[in-house]
C-alpha cells in the first residue's frame, strides 16, 4: 500500500489527500442516499460513478500538468486536448448511465462535485494530517 501512495505522490503530492476527501465525500453521500432517497440503487450507482469520474479527472489533470512542467509540452494544446478527453469521458459516462438505466444522472453530477470539495478541503486535510504525522 505504501508503494501505491508513493507512486501517486510522484505524480502529484496532494493527490492522496484529495483521494481521502473524495472517499469521505463518497461515504457521506452514500449514507445520505441510503437513508433519505427513495430510489436508492439508481442514485447510489450514479453518485459512485460521479466520484469515480472525479478521481479519474484528478489523475488525468495531474498527468497533463506534469507533461507541461517536465515534458515541456505546448501548454495550451496539452490542456485543451486534456479538457476534451475529460469531456468525452464524461459524455460516455452519462450516455452509459442513461441508456442502460444503471444510474441517476443528477446523482452522478452531484458525485462529480467531489473534485471541487476535495480541492477546497485539501489545505485543511494537509494541515490535519501533517499535525498527526509529527
Amino acid at each position: 500500500m505504501r508503494k501505491i501512495i508513493d507512486r501517486i505522490k510522484e505524480l502529484n503530492e496532494v493527490l492522496p489527500e484529495v483521494f481521502l476527501v473524495d472517499l469521505l465525500y463518497l461515504l457521506a453521500g452514500e449514507l445520505v442516499i441510503w437513508f433519505l432517497v427513495p430510489n436508492k440503487q439508481m442514485c447510489a450507482v450514479g453518485f459512485l460513478m460521479g466520484v469515480v469520474y472525479s478521481i479519474f479527472s484528478s489523475v488525468h489533470m495531474s498527468f497533463r500538468i506534469r507533461k507541461i512542467v517536465y515534458g515541456h509540452a505546448n501548454e495550451s494544446k496539452t490542456l485543451l486536448i486534456g479538457y476534451f478527453i475529460r469531456l468525452a469521458v464524461m459524455l460516455v459516462l452519462f450516455t452509459v448511465l442513461y441508456l442502460f438505466h444503471i444510474g441517476d444522472l443528477l446523482c452522478a453530477l452531484i458525485g462529480m462535485f467531489s473534485m471541487k470539495v476535495s480541492a477546497y478541503l485539501q489545505p485543511f486535510t494537509n494541515k490535519i494530517l501533517s499535525k498527526k504525522g509529527r
